[in-house]
């Protein structure tokens, strides 16, 4: 068997390749840091906590509000269900 000696060929593979790498590196580049990943929603926040979160290239100022209550559907003998958003 002899040695593949084609240019051609080894360009192909070569950009091939090149292509590859750029791909991963623009995927790894993209994926979210630590930083600005997007930070959990304080535990002890009760209504009317505000923070700011920086997930997003300006601030954003959050305020915790109450749960909402939303009418779901009629159940059988026509009550209304009601359940409470959380």
């Amino acid at each position: 068997m002899e040695p593949v000696t084609d240019p051609a060929l080894w360009g192909v593979v070569s950009i091939a390749l090149s292509t590859v790498v750029l791909v991963v590196w623009v995927l790894y580049a993209v994926m979210p840091s630590p930083e600005s990943a997007f930070p959990p929603v304080p535990l002890d926040a009760e209504e009317g906590f505000t923070y700011t979160c920086y997930c997003c290239p300006d601030p954003v100022r959050v305020t915790v509000r109450a749960p909402q209550v939303h009418v779901v559907g009629r159940a059988a003998g026509g009550r209304r269900q009601v359940r409470a958003e959380r």
